[in-house]
């Protein structure tokens, strides 16, 4: 758990240096049960800025991935956006690279998140985290359909970049799958046209 893990304000911060990356801080109620959040609340959010474009579609579908601790993945970016927290007593290095075509394009942020936080990450910019804890359930809710035709239109940069301002967590005992190792660096990543979105 981050240090404030209980008691939050429903609020939300504007991640200046990639436009439209969105961190909110989500209010959890516990006692010696346990904990309970409302993960999302779309009458709740949307006046703090969540983007009202993200059910334009009508498309939603939730995943979760499950990892151990040093599992690093990413960075993907996929075409489509996403919100993603934390569903268990996990504790991951959250970090984003902005894709996109634009003056911020390679720009980066870091965040470690757990269940008190959510961050909606705009389509176009990469994704990835390393788990902290023992364990952890990464969620995302996602407004498109995975379907194995979209993958041409994904875009991804090597978590191992070096001129990328990225620090993880003893990145030498991470446990990374080999597509991830095989990304490109940012060098030779062809930043996404806005059409292309």
């Amino acid at each position: 758990m981050t240090e404030q893990f209980f008691g939050k304000t429903l609020a939300v911060k504007k991640i200046e240096d990639i436009p439209g990356l969105l961190e909110f801080d989500i209010p959890v109620h516990g006692d010696n049960r346990g904990w309970f959040k409302e993960n999302f609340q779309k009458e709740k959010m949307l006046p703090l800025g969540f983007p009202e474009s993200f059910f334009k579609e009508g498309k939603l579908q939730n995943n979760i991935s499950f990892s151990r601790k040093n599992v690093l993945r990413g960075l993907h970016a996929e075409p489509w956006d996403k919100y993603i927290s934390i569903a268990d007593e996990g504790r991951v290095l959250g970090t984003w690279v902005d894709l996109r075509e634009g003056e911020t394009f390679g720009h980066t942020y870091q965040t470690v998140i757990d269940a008190s936080k959510g961050i909606f990450v705009p389509r176009g910019v990469a994704n990835g985290f390393q788990v902290l804890s023992e364990k952890a359930a990464y969620t995302y809710l996602v407004n498109d359909y995975w379907a194995l035709e979209l993958k041409p239109k994904y875009a991804f940069v090597n978590y191992a970049d070096p001129s990328l301002d990225i620090t993880w967590e003893d990145v030498a005992a991470a446990e990374v799958s080999e597509a991830d190792k095989q990304h490109p660096f940012l060098k030779d990543v062809k930043p996404l046209k806005k059409e292309e979105l």
